[in-house]
């Protein structure tokens, strides 16, 4: 596993925007679950879809939840956008092209894909691999549940939401 600790600064294309970015400005000051990806990838629809999950719980509501495509622009654009409502649509989605993803490959270390990156909000990388590597229960940002309910911030105040389910 690479020693890399933070993000390198690669650039990007927001895919719903079509605008160009980098790295070090579409994760700045954010907890953020990164997933790299291709269009050709058979095992990365079924993870985009856990991620998409993940990102409408209440517990990551302070985790972004980001995918960079590493392959065909135009094949993850059709892919995310086949039908009415765009695919894993709590997911930011990226494209960054294939010098920079064998960059990405050889300085963070992948081999295949989903990979994840995970960082703080200081873009510190906090936990990187597959997904057996991933704790998903222990991410920046991520509010803890409690034993009868989940912890939520209102304002500058905690508020205690009770799980009525019992």
């Amino acid at each position: 596993m690479s020693s890399v600790t933070k993000l390198p600064n690669f650039p990007l294309t927001n895919l719903a925007t079509a605008q160009f970015t980098s790295t070090n400005t579409a994760f700045k000051g954010e907890s953020t679950i990164i997933d790299f990806w291709t269009t050709k990838c058979t095992r990365c629809p079924a993870a985009l879809d856990e991620l998409d999950s993940l990102a409408c719980s209440p517990l990551y509501k302070n985790v972004k939840f980001a995918s960079i495509c590493c392959d065909l622009c135009d094949g993850a654009r059709n892919i995310i956008e086949q039908t009415d409502e765009p695919r894993w649509a709590h997911v930011h989605h990226y494209y960054m092209g294939f010098e920079h993803k064998e960059e990405a490959k050889r300085i963070l270390g992948f081999k295949s894909v989903p990979f994840y990156v995970v960082l703080n909000e200081d873009g510190e990388i906090v936990q990187m691999g597959g997904k057996k590597d991933i704790d998903f229960d222990n991410i920046p940002g991520m509010m803890k549940e409690s034993p009868r309910g989940v912890e939520a911030d209102v304002g500058e105040e905690k508020a205690f939401v009770l799980d009525m389910d019992f």
